[in-house]
């Protein structure tokens, strides 16, 4: 039944989209219901969990612009871009240095924010997550590609993933 979900997904994007856009006259709200293509097929597949991370950007933008479009609430509804790294803590179970770094410059920034009322210059201290993590905790794996590699990862992603799913 998930695969048929899955399958119809794209034909179910375009019928609420044609539904909002035409009758609601809310383009932008339609237009949202793309998302539900990559979405469906990461929470009906067999380990949603263990997906949930790797999609969880495109849901928190999905549900900003779902909730932005149709409700007209842009300002609070940013704070659903935090449960991207909370996710993935969750998940984990674990928080590592460059995890931590990230949570600290986030606390900082809300802190500053709440405090000065500041919000659009210190923005710019997210800057700081990747120039820290990049100076004092490099990543352990480097990504080199050549072209048995890139073959043998696309075979295991995208054509072993498939045949664990029927």
């Amino acid at each position: 039944m998930n695969k048929r979900i899955i399958a119809a997904m794209p034909l179910i994007s375009i019928m609420l989209f044609l539904f909002f856009g035409l009758y609601q006259d809310n383009w932008g709200l339609g237009a949202t219901f793309f998302f539900l293509i990559p979405i469906s097929w990461v929470l009906l597949s067999r380990q949603p969990w263990r997906r949930l991370s790797d999609i969880m950007p495109l849901l928190a933008l999905a549900v900003f612009l779902w909730i932005g479009f149709g409700f007209r609430i842009w300002h609070p509804t940013w704070l659903v871009f935090l449960m991207i790294p909370l996710v993935n803590l969750i998940i984990d179970k674990k928080i590592d240095m460059r995890k931590l770094v990230g949570i600290l410059v986030t606390a900082a920034y809300i802190t500053i924010g709440l405090i000065t009322e500041q919000w659009h210059p210190t923005w710019i201290m997210f800057l700081l997550i990747p120039i820290i993590n990049t100076i004092f905790f490099p990543q352990k794996t480097n990504i080199i590609f050549s072209k048995g590699s890139m073959r043998s990862k696309i075979r295991h992603y995208v054509i072993d993933e498939e045949r664990d799913e029927e």
